[in-house]
């Protein structure tokens, strides 16, 4: 039917259709496969993906729950009815069976690292529209060769190199006074150059705070929060670093939090717009202001939007995103909030646990979008399905993943369970060379269980540097 259609019809039509039909489509020829697989075919189908309005891409929200410990990835297809999910596997399976730091997603890859419970280097980048995937080489810096030192990773795209980067910062810790040395070592990884090669972190003097860091990408910049320290008195800030020319800059945050902890700050993207959650208050009545930069350029665009209270959070809870229709993702915590001693610190992870509520800040009714979890784990953002990795250029394998039939599913907050199971068919043609590694590795090795806490102990030391501020 080809011959007698135009073939820039054809390519039109084929723009538009979903990634799960141009999948299939693959394999149906030789010249079908040759063209969807092409760089220039994944760039303009991308671009018409992100021409659509935000309501229309799908969720991406994670789930961990710690009895029976279990990492859960779902694809909540629509903002306008939340019951309709696919279940996505991933490549990356955590040490301790416990869970990843998600470091955020972009143009349909997602950026996990495995390093919240130990110094550990795998870091993998991930499509689950095409189940395909990188690991990321070990890094240059390593506990091994520097010893203790704090990090924070930022994942964007470089829109001039058409080339998807992964920054890291490393504080190495002084043995003298404890203190972190600045500026951090920096090294970006490029999925084009498939490797880690160090820049210049020349004249920073911000220091992320590992223990509580969050990144957005945004406008071709990574965003962290950041503080620097000027004669024992703590200045808050947004740290930028652009993907393009693989500078530094710093931005403004409100007055009201340029001086408060910074272990209270939490950064994203809503809407849009960069997004600061501020939290404040103690574990018995814990608040929470959202405030939104509504214009990217204008330091005097911030405004708090909404003061979310300890009735809705409880006692530890946690706010992720707004919605377009000014509703809230947030958990509310079902356990004392607050971790005030080195003892609460180390479990942290695994003791706060509630539900994901979508919060209606008018009305205030809330509906459970997923139900009991460890509160830290959780994460939601906005997902935009893409072709990116199909291509071979990227370097990128398929893994052991999971095709999911999707079915609707109506929880139920008591049991937390659904009313109707999802089918999952695993196709397990393929070994994930996580996976093989994985079994390769002993966790409860000596040498394991010092970097995990070596890593706890420099935790919990930036930890009690920020209590006083309280």
């Amino acid at each position: 039917m080809s011959d007698f259609i135009p073939q820039e019809i054809i390519l039109q039509i084929l723009y538009r259709l979903p990634v799960k039909t141009l999948v299939k489509f693959t394999l149906v020829c030789k010249s079908w496969q040759s063209l969807i697989t092409t760089s220039c075919f994944i760039n303009t189908h991308l671009a018409k993906t992100l021409s659509k309005p935000i309501t229309s891409q799908p969720l991406l929200i994670r789930r961990f729950t710690d009895s029976p410990k279990k990492e859960q990835y779902f694809l909540h297809l629509s903002h306008e009815s939340l019951d309709i999910f696919q279940t996505l596997k991933s490549p990356l399976k955590s040490r301790k069976n416990l869970y990843a730091r998600i470091v955020g997603t972009v143009h349909g890859l997602i950026c996990l690292s495995d390093d919240i419970f130990g110094y550990t280097y795998r870091i993998v980048l991930w499509n689950p529209s095409v189940r395909r995937s990188i690991e990321l080489p070990r890094p240059n810096i390593t506990f091994h060769e520097v010893g203790l030192y704090n990090f924070a990773l930022g994942f964007g795209f470089d829109a001039k190199k058409n080339d998807y980067k992964v920054v890291r910062l490393a504080y190495v810790q002084s043995e003298d006074d404890g203190f972190h040395l600045l500026p951090p070592k920096v090294e970006v990884f490029s999925v084009a150059e498939k490797g880690w090669r160090m820049v210049s972190g020349k004249g920073l003097e911000c220091c992320c705070v590992e223990a509580t860091w969050t990144q957005c990408f945004l406008n071709g910049r990574v965003h962290w929060i950041a503080y620097e320290n000027k004669m024992g008195s703590l200045k808050n800030w947004v740290l930028l670093f652009d993907m393009e020319d693989e500078k530094f800059r710093k931005m403004k945050l409100p007055e009201s939090l340029v001086d408060i902890n910074p272990m209270m700050l939490f950064i994203s993207m809503s809407r849009g717009m960069l997004t600061v959650f501020e939290y404040y208050g103690d574990s018995e009545n814990r608040l929470c202001n959202i405030w939104v930069r509504a214009e990217y350029g204008d330091v005097k665009s911030w405004s708090k939007m909404y003061s979310i209270d300890n009735g809705v959070l409880g006692g530890g809870g946690r706010v992720y995103r707004l919605t377009e229709h000014g509703e809230v993702f947030l958990a509310k915590s079902e356990d004392d909030g607050g971790w005030r001693s080195y003892a609460e610190f180390q479990i942290m992870f695994e003791v706060r646990r509630g539900e994901l509520l979508l919060y209606d800040p008018k009305s205030r009714q809330t509906k459970v979008v997923q139900p009991q979890g460890v509160l830290d784990a959780f994460f939601v953002a906005d997902y935009t399905e893409s072709l990116v990795f199909l291509n071979k250029e990227s370097g990128a394998t398929s893994y052991d993943g999971a095709e999911i039939e999707e079915k609707r599913e109506s929880v139920n907050p008591e049991s937390g369970e659904g009313t109707s199971n999802l089918v999952l068919k695993e196709d397990r043609s393929i070994i994930s060379q996580n996976d093989a590694r994985q079994e390769e590795e002993d966790d409860t090795s000596p040498a394991f269980n010092e970097l995990v806490f070596e890593k706890v102990m420099n935790y919990s030391y930036q930890m009690m540097k920020f209590l006083d501020l309280d």
